[in-house]
């Protein structure tokens, strides 16, 4: 069985056949947008939400759409129903298409390609629950300001988790220009202090994840306080519980920031039950 379905302006590929221009403008330049999301019993989660947020990508780019909101739902729907697995993972990719002249000029490219790869989802390790995960902070040179958009401009992410792997960490947490914590390379991170849950303001740079959007609003039904505020690496090494959650990752303890434990060291109790609160939640979405 191919590990990847590929579906390409339409087509379905595996990862073998699976082919894109080289002149594409987002392997070129990164001149892309694109959603991450899974399927729970082949029902993509939260799709519209992720609609929304894909054309808010393409909106704050001024990447001029050639598809639809219908179609690109159609495209992933079929993608999913030929996908012989019941939970896949599924990247929604729009570029800006070809530009065989090789300028910048975004005029010069033509209709977009639109690129939806899946592969069957992998439970979490069991350790994430049991040990937790190491991150360390790692300092953003950019200095974006309000909600991201989510680009294929991912340099400065894929060096922050470079920067953590070759220390022995599980991944870093990124501090913007101003010191105030953002995200993980891949996530959005949560701290416990005095049963208070806290994540960063959207404000200081922070990509508006929909597993983050799910947790507010599932915090607000059932009366959690919790409060989206400027946070600095000093609010998070004090914390009494740290975790951090994604679409495919659900939500994953973190018991050490810099060598140094949260906590006590070991997954929080708090963190634990949303956890188990989350999972039923989503489950009745």
């Amino acid at each position: 069985m191919d590990k990847f379905l590929i579906n390409i302006n339409g087509e379905l590929f595996n990862e073998e056949k699976a082919k894109i221009s080289v002149f594409d403008r987002g392997f070129l330049y990164g001149d892309s947008v694109y959603e991450a999301t899974r399927t729970f019993n082949r029902i993509p989660f939260r799709i519209q939400h992720h609609l929304d947020r894909l054309f808010f990508s393409a909106q704050k780019i001024e990447l001029e759409l050639t598809y639809s909101r219908k179609e690109i739902l159609e495209l992933i729907l079929q993608t999913i129903k030929a996908s012989p697995h019941n939970d896949i993972f599924l990247r929604i990719i729009l570029t800006r298409g070809t530009n065989i002249d090789l300028g910048l000029d975004p005029e010069l490219s033509s209709k977009n390609n639109l690129i939806i790869i899946t592969k069957a989802i992998t439970p979490n390790p069991d350790w994430w629950l049991t040990k937790g995960l190491s991150m360390i902070f790692h300092n953003k040179k950019s200095s974006e300001r309000g909600p991201l958009p989510k680009t294929g401009k991912y340099l400065e992410n894929i060096l922050a988790y470079k920067d953590a792997t070759e220390k022995g960490a599980f991944d870093s947490i990124m501090v913007n220009t101003a010191g105030h914590v953002t995200e993980g390379t891949t996530s959005n991170i949560w701290m416990i202090k005095d049963n208070i849950i806290y994540t960063p303001s959207l404000q200081d740079g922070v990509l508006d994840g929909l597993t983050r959007k799910t947790l507010i609003q599932m915090a607000d039904r059932n009366n959690l306080m919790l409060q989206e505020i400027s946070l600095t690496q000093e609010d998070f090494l004090g914390a009494d519980e740290c975790f951090i959650t994604s679409t495919t990752r659900n939500l994953v303890p973190v018991t050490i920031i810099e060598g140094r434990p949260v906590g006590n060291g070991l997954p929080g109790k708090k963190t634990l039950e949303l956890l188990k609160m989350y999972l039923e939640f989503v489950s009745l979405q």
